[in-house]
Formats: C-alpha cells, sequence, structure tokens
C-alpha cells in the first residue's frame, strides 16, 4: 500500500507542477514593447529561424500595445507560407517606403533574425541540387535600412543576426548599412558540419561543394566533422577537417571580460552552427568566437587571412543601441508549449545535452540569459 500511495503522491506532485506553472505565468505581469521581428527565410510552417525568439517573448511575457502575446506565425514580417505547404502559394509582408514613418514611430526595436531569403529551388522544388536558382525574396533592402536608420536616429534598439550583410544583399546597401553601425563584415561566413561527405551530409550545401571543385581540380576531399569557411563574393572556399586541421571540432564562444563584467554569461560554450565573420571597429564585443586550430589549420586559415578568433557577439557603444549576433542564433527547434510555464528555464539541464555538436546547450545556456537580459533592461528604460 505504502508503494501505492507514494506513486499517487508522485503524480499528484508531478502534474501539480505545470499546472501551478501555468497559473503563475498566466498572472506574471505583462512587459510592453513593440517589436518588429524580420525574418525573410521561412521555406516551413515551423518557422525555425524566429522561433526561438517568439519562445522568448512569450516566456518572458513581453506583449505588443494591445496587450496580446506575439504569435509567431503572424506576428512578423518577411516572408509567410500558406497552408497547405504543398501548394507553394506565399505573402511577403515588406517594410514599404511611405510606412518607414509611420513604422520608426510605432516600433520600440526591431529584431532581424533572418534576411538569407528564398529562391526558387529551395521553395518549388524543396531541393538545391542544382544551385539555389532564382532569388524569391530575401537580402537586406534600401527599405530595410531607411527603417534601421530610422531607429538608429531616434536610439531605438536593433539586434540583428546572422547573414544580415551577406548576399543577397546587395553591395551599396551592405555598405551604408555597415557605416551606420560602424561593423565591418569580412565577406566571410562558416559552419560547422556534422559530416563532410556530400553522399552522406545533410547540411552541406551543394553549391558550397560546386565552389570548392571549381577551384581544385573538381576534388572534394574531406569526410568527417569539420568547419567550412565561405567567401561567397570572391567564391572561395576554405576547410578545416576535424582529424586534421583542428583540436577541437566545434567552433567555441567565449565571453570577454567586457562581457563577463556586464552579462550573467558562461564563460564558455560550444557552438556547432552558422556563423560569420565581421569586424566590431569601435565597438564593443562581448563574446568571441575561438577555433582551435592545429598548426595545419592555421596554415589554411593563413591562405585566406582569416583569423582564429573574431567577435560572435557586438554591442554598440554609442547612444543608438544595437546588438549583432554574428550567428544563426535563433535557429533553434524550442517546443513552444514550454513558453507558458513560469520557472521552466530553472529546470534547463533537462533541455540539454553537453554534447558538443548540439546546439541546445547554447540556446538555453547563452542566448537565452543573454537575449532576456537585453529585451528586459531595454524594455525597463522605456517605462522611465
Amino acid at each position: 500500500m505504502k508503494t501505492v500511495k507514494t506513486i499517487v503522491i508522485v503524480l499528484i506532485i508531478l502534474f501539480l507542477i505545470p499546472i501551478s506553472s501555468w497559473l503563475i505565468w498566466n498572472i506574471k505581469q505583462s512587459k510592453p514593447i513593440n517589436i518588429l521581428v524580420l525574418n525573410k527565410t521561412v521555406l516551413g510552417l515551423e518557422r525555425k529561424e524566429h522561433r526561438a525568439i517568439f519562445w522568448l517573448l512569450l516566456n518572458e511575457k513581453f506583449v505588443k500595445d494591445d496587450n496580446k502575446v506575439y504569435r509567431m506565425e503572424k506576428d512578423y514580417y518577411g516572408f509567410h507560407p500558406i497552408k497547405p505547404l504543398k501548394s507553394r502559394k506565399y505573402e511577403v509582408k515588406r517594410i514599404k517606403l511611405e510606412e518607414i514613418n509611420d513604422l520608426v514611430s510605432h516600433f520600440d526595436m526591431a529584431y532581424y533574425s533572418d534576411t538569407y531569403g528564398v529562391f526558387f529551388n529551395e521553395w518549388y522544388r524543396r531541393q538545391s541540387g542544382q544551385g539555389k536558382g532564382t532569388l524569391i525574396e530575401g537580402g537586406l533592402n534600401n527599405n530595410d535600412y531607411l527603417f534601421i536608420k530610422g531607429l538608429h536616429d531616434h536610439g531605438k534598439l536593433l539586434i540583428a543576426e546572422y547573414n544580415f550583410f551577406a548576399p543577397p544583399t546587395i553591395q551599396l546597401v551592405r555598405k551604408k548599412a555597415e557605416d551606420l553601425l560602424g561593423l565591418k563584415w569580412t565577406n566571410w561566413t562558416g559552419r560547422y558540419i556534422n559530416e563532410l561527405d556530400p553522399a552522406r551530409s545533410k547540411d552541406l550545401p551543394d553549391w558550397i561543394v560546386g565552389i570548392y571543385k571549381k577551384r581544385n581540380d573538381g576534388e572534394w576531399p574531406f569526410t568527417g566533422t569539420g568547419i567550412v569557411l565561405v567567401n561567397e563574393p570572391a567564391q572561395q572556399v576554405a576547410v578545416l577537417q576535424a582529424d586534421k586541421h583542428l583540436e577541437d571540432g566545434v567552433p567555441e564562444i567565449q565571453t570577454t571580460e567586457y562581457g563577463l563584467e556586464y552579462y550573467n554569461l558562461p564563460e564558455s560554450v560550444h557552438y556547432p552552427h552558422r556563423f560569420d565573420i565581421v569586424d566590431e571597429q569601435s565597438n564593443e564585443v562581448i563574446a568571441d568566437y575561438k577555433l582551435h586550430v592545429n598548426i595545419e589549420g592555421k596554415a589554411v586559415l593563413d591562405e585566406f587571412d582569416l583569423p582564429s578568433r573574431f567577435p560572435a557577439v557586438i554591442e554598440s557603444n554609442t547612444e543608438s543601441p544595437f546588438l549583432y549576433l554574428a550567428g544563426d542564433y535563433s535557429d533553434y527547434p524550442v517546443r513552444m508549449w514550454t513558453a507558458k510555464l513560469q520557472g521552466i528555464r530553472t529546470f534547463e539541464k533537462v533541455f540539454y545535452t553537453n554534447k558538443e555538436n548540439s546546439t541546445s546547450k547554447f540556446y538555453w545556456t547563452y542566448y537565452v540569459p543573454l537575449l532576456t537580459q537585453v529585451l528586459t533592461n531595454y524594455q525597463t528604460s522605456l517605462t522611465k
């Protein structure tokens, strides 16, 4: 009987904890802030390129000016697939020139989660084996620039992620955005690849392999895990193979002294995903990437004049606030139903693994606390 009673008590507790957590979340005070989220890269209804930021907005109960929570399905600008997905129909919600002044006035800040875009082969053929095809929607355009300039001129916050400066953004718009924010993109992007063998890889784009083969007599001699670095404008590819060029095959994010002083972040965490190489100029660096190359790996980087350490998170040092996340940080398949459970982050260790090639630990221990601090501090400043 004691065993049965114990089981019943445990089941009741397990039932009451999520119910109580949900009730506490519902009575928690809302944090009003008008945020324009933009994502031009939406190939599925799961909206994985901005899912993570909407989880955070919901969990922290940041709300719109009508006191309604943000919904990841509709509360964003950019590419909107229409159900059923097999119809391949879509809508694009763009920033229009005649609306820019009103948008700057209405929104307190903007979050550009992804501007890479959607291409013909990826959208209609659901593959890119013959290249990406014609661009359907993507890139930072001049209206985007005028909007973020308006935010900048009014001292409003801009948060932007990986691919903000990269193609398909045209060079003129990129240069204006760089000058506005005081950053300099190096033309290089990179990514940890779990399997470098094109025949077995799920995350190695064919077009990258094609660029390398054109410059190397049709050869691609890499297998296993590694890091691929790409300069798309110059059509250059550098490959760091884990067992040949790297002491640690996964890129690592290391928090700087400045970041440790002003943000409650871990000293380091592995980051097995996409990133870009940006020069911070005179801005503050919260964290750096570290590629753990050996002598052979350093020789590969030196061939292309690439560093092994470069900024991962950059913060403005001016009165016009911005945060640049030099990685695909909000691309994480978090379960949205957990967002309405108050205190869920207390159990964060349940949601991540310590495996170096998993993005889960980065999301829960780095992205969530960083963005929570930035957004909470900014929202608080608006109410003063």
